[in-house]
């Protein structure tokens, strides 16, 4: 268990970025799809990193999910987790997430809404904090609901700004680091009509 959440943490941002909608319609990307997506993909980068080192086959098959993962990460089935408590895991999180839309509804600063760029980037770097500091202390439920949360305000900021709309096609890695004087990047755009 104390493997998986630190690895988490890396699964912040999908290799490329991609806005969504908040509700499933036609080919839109949900919260908690982007979430599980990230978490399943970086796990499996990760496990498969650590059998390379280890000289093991990683053989993950074709479908990606919670059991897929969990059986290529563990395939001696002594691994860390079973893929039902991977599975709640994963629930716990896009859980998290799902509720910062009610319990932080009008909160510019947890949607990167009313161009809260300072407020959502501060939110996601104490919480990546707060992560870090929960797993030193063992405190893995805590640090799962707090991934939830700064996922969505991650996802929020390329839903919420132009990023994707000025041609970015990579994640804002700046958004991630603790260091405020590092610029967010020009979100206005190189023109105003």
């Amino acid at each position: 268990m104390g493997l998986v959440l630190p690895v988490l943490l890396l699964c912040l941002v999908l290799p490329d970025s991609q806005a969504f909608k908040p509700f499933n319609f036609g080919k839109s990307i949900t919260h908690r799809r982007i979430t599980e997506t990230a978490i399943l993909q970086k796990t499996a980068e990760v496990c498969r990193a650590v059998a390379t080192a280890e000289g093991r086959d990683f053989i993950l098959s074709n479908s990606l999910s919670a059991t897929s993962v969990q059986q290529a990460c563990s395939p001696s089935d002594a691994g860390l987790l079973t893929a039902a408590k991977f599975k709640a895991s994963i629930v716990a999180i896009y859980i998290s997430n799902a509720v910062v839309d009610g319990a932080y509804a009008l909160s510019d600063r947890h949607h990167f809404d009313g161009e809260s760029f300072t407020g959502g980037r501060k939110l996601i770097t104490e919480g990546m904090a707060s992560i870090k500091a929960n797993i030193q202390q063992e405190n893995f439920i805590t640090a799962r609901l707090t991934l939830g949360k700064i996922c969505h305000t991650l996802q929020d900021f390329y839903s919420h700004s132009n990023w994707i709309e000025l041609g970015n096609k990579r994640p804002n890695t700046n958004l991630i680091r603790p260091d405020p004087t590092l610029p967010i990047g020009n979100l206005a755009g190189t023109e105003r009509q």
